[in-house]
């Protein structure tokens, strides 16, 4: 392989000189060379950073000079021609470098080309420079785990976690880095299995409880034998059939693990935190029904499982509003699951609590305008789109927002509105949906 460091100094060096189009030009010819060299990749985003930070690109030379790359690079992707889809994209970004939706459009093609580490480099860099990019973040985050990098990826997980302190997936990964990371300070990464690590009783009883111990695939059916014969002993028992439901659902027995916390929870009806692991294994298993019936193909059985998803999710969140009626981040759930049901008063009703939650407000105000648009008050969804784009603080939310209030304006005849509304999502991301399409469509009318 040839030996680029020299080069990368170089580049770095015209980085400290503020010559920014020679670091440009090197980082790119490396990259040429070695697509998958995540330092050079990682130079290359901080360099275009460093230049757009001393003159600010202008989005409409991008769009007209550089829009068709963009377009290229969305094609060749959908064609499964990563490689070149991700080229296409540099050169888009070449001109537009803070793009959130084109830098996110290069690391996938990244990732799906198997260049991981220019695809971490471009998330990382991306997530840093604009920490409220959950995706960006969340990424960075999934591709230190697999490398291994545990700390470096929980600070991602962190970083997700401070825009949006609900986001599911980075509570689920930091939940599981932490059980890792916590594992590891005791020693077990040296030991030969869990059992020859953990001597202290106590110690082991409150690794067990906090859901810790990461068994071996031998390991957990040995658990699972041990602990059912204790149950033939003892089947009422809380505290093993407990036990027996955490296990299998390590197992990924979902269905199993569910009977037993069911069971549980039946004889101990005042422990709130297992009636909430039965309600999340719940909604588990069925969002499992949903992507079985999709990987098979079957439309019609992936729409009944999904809108019975989506029932369970609002009999769940009902239910934990009744224990808890001041979370308001619950009603907001519960408003999200109401509309994908199409009850849409009882949707309106909860998030207009939920936007009392300055988490949760511009999502709330955002999914308010969808059921007021529903029921046909234009008027008071386009009032509500407007309060979510003015409180939102994610590109993703605004672009949403602004795409929704084009609609809308289409709808009422409202063409020069529309395309006010098209046009600022273009000069934040010629890629995102149909946008250029609806454009171009209502110039020719």
């Amino acid at each position: 392989m040839v030996d680029l460091s020299k080069h990368l100094e170089n580049a770095a060096e015209a980085v400290k000189r503020r010559n920014h189009p020679l670091a440009i030009k090197i980082y790119s010819q490396v990259l040429a060379i070695q697509p998958d060299y995540g330092e050079a990749r990682d130079g290359l985003r901080k360099a275009l950073f460093a230049k757009a930070a001393l003159k600010k690109p202008s989005k409409l030379v991008a769009v007209l000079f550089g829009g068709v790359h963009a377009l290229v690079g969305q094609v060749l992707r959908v064609c499964g021609q990563n490689n070149a889809a991700a080229n296409a994209f540099e050169r888009y970004l070449g001109m537009d470098p803070t793009s959130e939706g084109m830098n996110l459009a290069l690391a996938m093609a990244l990732r799906r080309a198997g260049h991981r580490r220019s695809a971490l480099a471009v998330y990382a860099a991306y997530a840093q420079h604009q920490p409220r990019c959950i995706e960006a973040a969340r990424s960075a985050g999934a591709l230190l785990y697999e490398q291994g990098k545990l700390q470096d990826a929980l600070s991602f997980y962190e970083m997700a976690l401070r825009v949006d302190p609900r986001d599911q997936e980075a509570l689920k990964a930091r939940k599981d880095l932490a059980a890792e990371g916590a594992l590891k300070s005791t020693g077990i990464e040296t030991a030969q299995s869990s059992r020859e690590l953990i001597k202290d009783k106590a110690l082991a009883q409150k690794l067990e409880q906090q859901g810790r111990i990461q068994l071996t695939p031998e390991e957990l059916e040995h658990q699972i034998a041990a602990t059912d014969g204790e149950l033939q002993q003892k089947p009422a028992d809380a505290v093993l059939l407990r036990k027996m439901g955490k296990l299998l659902e390590q197992k990924k027995d979902l269905r199993g693990a569910l009977e037993c916390l069911e069971s549980a929870a039946q004889k101990l009806p005042d422990d709130a935190d297992l009636q909430d692991q039965v309600g999340d294994l719940r909604l588990r298993l069925q969002e499992s029904f949903v992507q079985k019936a999709i990987a098979r193909g079957d439309t019609s059985a992936g729409e009944r499982a999904e809108r019975a998803l989506h029932e369970a999710r609002a009999t769940e969140y009902r239910r934990r509003i009744d224990k808890n009626p001041a979370d308001l981040a619950l009603r907001y759930l519960l408003g999200a699951a109401l509309c994908e049901l199409h009850d849409f008063d009882a949707a309106i009703a909860e998030l207009q609590q939920a936007v009392k939650d300055p988490r949760k407000k511009a999502e709330a105000q955002f999914l308010l305008g969808r059921a007021f648009r529903a029921k046909g008050l234009p008027d008071l969804a386009l009032g509500q789109y407007e309060k979510a784009l003015a409180a939102s603080g994610q590109a993703a939310l605004a672009k949403d927002a602004l795409y929704e209030m084009g609609g809308l304006c289409e709808e009422q005849g409202k063409r020069d509105a529309a395309l006010a509304h098209y046009g600022r999502i273009l000069e934040q991301d010629i890629g995102y949906r149909d946008v250029a399409q609806r454009i171009d469509k209502l110039k020719a009318s």
